[in-house]
């Protein structure tokens, strides 16, 4: 995690500028509208928002970082640069780069999900943003490794973060017949 954090590291001040101003504009806008946050319904819809304009934010900072690679490298084989880190990297290098690639998706399906409450649309969804970056990865000079691996990791974490989603809003809706909730 500590390896994560100091190659993350240029990154955070910036993303936590951006959500600070993304909540004050949103705040303002809901104010100048007359939009109230008075249920828990509008409460989830507001965060949800937040929350996945906030988990792209942070998908694009963390996957348009240049790095220090020459050349475009591409692998379209699938599981081909997990096996080759599985022989040739550490452990903690090899669980970082899978986790990451899983984890940086969870949050972004479970709030479109919330928004949307389309299982199937919502890992559509996250399944063409994969594709969109990696194809921006190859494409612009930021030396990043185009890899099917890093989509086909993307889409897991696309697929529980939908499931997450999933479990919550049933959640919420056993919260609204047991505590009339509005």
């Amino acid at each position: 995690m500590a390896i994560l954090f100091e190659a993350f590291q240029p990154v955070i001040p910036i993303f936590i500028m951006i959500f600070m101003l993304i909540t004050v504009i949103t705040l303002m806008i809901n104010v100048k509208h007359g939009y109230q946050l008075d249920s828990i319904s509008k409460k989830i819809k507001y965060l949800s928002v937040i929350g996945l304009t906030m988990s792209l934010v942070g998908i694009f900072l963390v996957t348009m970082m240049p790095t220090s690679n020459d050349s475009d490298i591409v692998e379209l084989t699938p599981f081909a640069s997990i096996k080759d880190m599985w022989y040739f990297a550490t452990t903690e290098a090899l669980i970082n780069s899978v986790l990451m690639n899983i984890v940086l998706f969870i949050p972004a399906a479970f709030f479109l999900y919330v928004l949307i409450r389309k299982e199937l649309l919502t890992t559509v969804i996250c399944l063409l943003m994969s594709v969109f970056i990696e194809t921006v990865q190859y494409l612009l000079p930021i030396g990043r490794i185009t890899s099917v691996d890093d989509i086909i990791l993307n889409s897991i974490g696309g697929i529980i973060g939908t499931l997450l989603g999933v479990i919550f809003m049933k959640f919420k809706n056993v919260y609204y017949v047991l505590f009339g909730g509005k």
